[in-house]
């Protein structure tokens, strides 16, 4: 490393440290903790999303021992699964790097870097709960079409109902296979609770997913119409 690019690290990871620093004092609270949460998330959610899509993310993670069969992942799926990593790592990196305080300066690894690292370190057990949930929904039947879904992607009482069922089903095609079956148990009235237990979910990610796929589907809907 050339010496401007070893100063730069370590301005670097002593600005990292005053900012941990606070972040302890205030207990992980507060309007600076509420933006570095942001900054860190938004900023994390797009390097792990590239790891996973490229599937580079298995490599990472045989670095740490974390060996894992690779199958390709649906580029959606790949969305969904970076998204889940992120969250447990957010949660590894907090109560073992932040609260823990198994990050320090002195250590010589860059804050980002700490929390990309703890969601390679979260990604195999995400992985194993979608390659479970994969081989569950095999017992879930999925319908050709799902002629309650205006129910999720309209509001109100549509003037036109051939339209409007169109629109429905076309957004139902677009989405996922993993949203289709969320939104369809979610329909047949099981709670998110029972959903999660089918899905090897938790209930908060059962919520979060069918929220999601709603979204979509309304936005699907509305460029249709």
């Amino acid at each position: 490393m050339r010496g401007s690019d070893s100063a730069l690290a370590a301005d670097r990871l002593r600005v990292d440290g005053v900012l941990v620093q606070h972040l302890r004092e205030s207990g992980l609270t507060g309007p600076l903790w509420d933006h570095f949460q942001r900054q860190l998330l938004g900023r994390g959610l797009t390097i792990v999303t590239r790891l996973v899509r490229s599937g580079a993310m298995f490599a990472r993670c045989g670095k740490h021992g974390r060996y894992l069969q690779q199958q390709a992942i649906p580029l959606d799926e790949a969305e969904e699964l970076a998204s889940d990593a992120v969250f447990d790592g957010f949660v590894i990196f907090c109560e073992r790097g932040l609260l823990g305080k198994e990050w320090s300066a002195e250590h010589g690894q860059p804050l980002h870097e700490y929390f990309v690292n703890a969601c390679v370190l979260a990604f195999p057990n995400v992985y194993r709960r979608w390659q479970t949930r994969m081989n569950s929904w095999r017992d879930v039947d999925l319908l050709d079409s799902f002629a309650s879904l205006e129910q999720v992607v309209a509001e109100g009482n549509p003037e036109d109902a051939v339209v409007e069922q169109q629109a429905a089903n076309a957004a139902f095609a677009a989405l996922s296979e993993d949203s289709r079956r969320l939104l369809l148990l979610h329909d047949q009235g099981y709670s998110h609770a029972e959903i999660a237990e089918i899905t090897r979910l938790t209930p908060r990610a059962v919520e979060g997913r069918i929220r999601r796929a709603r979204l979509t589907a309304r936005q699907h809907t509305d460029e249709e119409r």
